[in-house]
């Protein structure tokens, strides 16, 4: 979900991800965004010695302090860094920080500085969005947007930290990545999941004319169609997303399964030399 508010032509999609390493970089392997203002220091500038997701917090301004509260009292960014932390040994530390962001800016991962950040005033516009959706838990369901867009600016990090190499697109490498990690989670995580689909499917419906052939992303509305189509391929009877013949038709279902092993397979492979035996 590249999120686009003020004037000027809308890219599409909701995460935004700067590509400053050489196209190169992808090979052969597996088959889904904020620069600008916010001045102030982290809280925990400097980086502990060692590898790992580490998360710090850069002063809120004016507005953004309410978000910053929400990211603090839910410990999102740290309860996904405490989950990769506990499966994957990094060599490498993935700073992440939270920041008052430039207006129109979005969560990214940035490979000059080796950082993702977390827009704090990207949380007040998930939030507005459900709200204005009348969303009966706007909280929990913005909280698993926030999640989601965290694992897949991550994803982004894991590949250019580690020198990962897939195939097909890193965009939507890094939202399976996001549904790998999630669908791990349990319920928790699938609620997470199926709030992100929600969420793309609100900005598909904002612009539903959206598409540049030439934008490295998805189409918002495939980008929904895909995390339903993992929930229901990782999951049996009665915990199973529905057909709805909608944004995921029976056809599509029909291969969900397939598609969600293979996406098992392809990031497991890809992180085995990494893993902590036990860590899930």
């Amino acid at each position: 979900m590249l999120h686009h508010a003020g004037p000027g032509p809308r890219t599409p999609s909701r995460a935004r991800y700067v590509r400053i390493l050489p196209a190169t970089l992808a090979c052969a392997f597996l088959a889904t965004a904020c620069g600008g203002g916010g001045g102030g220091r982290d809280d925990d500038a400097r980086p502990r010695s060692g590898g790992g997701v580490a998360v710090s917090y850069r002063e809120a301004e004016g507005d953004d302090a309410e978000h910053l509260a929400f990211l603090r009292r839910r410990r999102l960014a740290e309860r996904v860094a405490e989950d990769l932390n506990a499966t994957l040994r990094l060599p490498r530390r993935i700073a992440v920080v939270g920041r008052s962001c430039a207006e129109d800016d979005v969560p990214e991962y940035d490979p000059e500085t080796r950082r993702v950040s977390l827009c704090y005033g990207y949380v007040g516009e998930v939030r507005a969005m459900f709200r204005q959706a009348r969303d009966p838990d706007v909280p929990g369901r913005t909280a698993g947007v926030i999640t989601e867009t965290l694992y897949h600016e991550v994803a982004h990090a894991l590949i250019d930290r580690l020198g990962l190499r897939f195939t097909g697109r890193e965009e939507d490498v890094a939202d399976q990545f996001a549904a790998y990690r999630l669908l791990a989670r349990g319920a928790e995580g699938r609620a997470a999941l199926r709030a992100a689909a929600d969420n793309y499917a609100q900005y598909a419906a904002d612009d539903p004319e959206e598409g540049d052939p030439s934008d490295e992303h998805a189409p918002d509305a495939v980008r929904s169609a895909n995390y339903l189509c993992y929930l229901h391929g990782s999951a049996t009877g009665r915990d199973r997303e529905p057909a709805d013949g909608g944004r995921l038709t029976r056809e599509r279902a029909e291969q969900c399964a397939d598609e969600y092993r293979a996406l098992r397979r392809g990031w497991d492979a890809l992180l085995a030399p990494y893993a902590v035996r036990g860590g899930g």
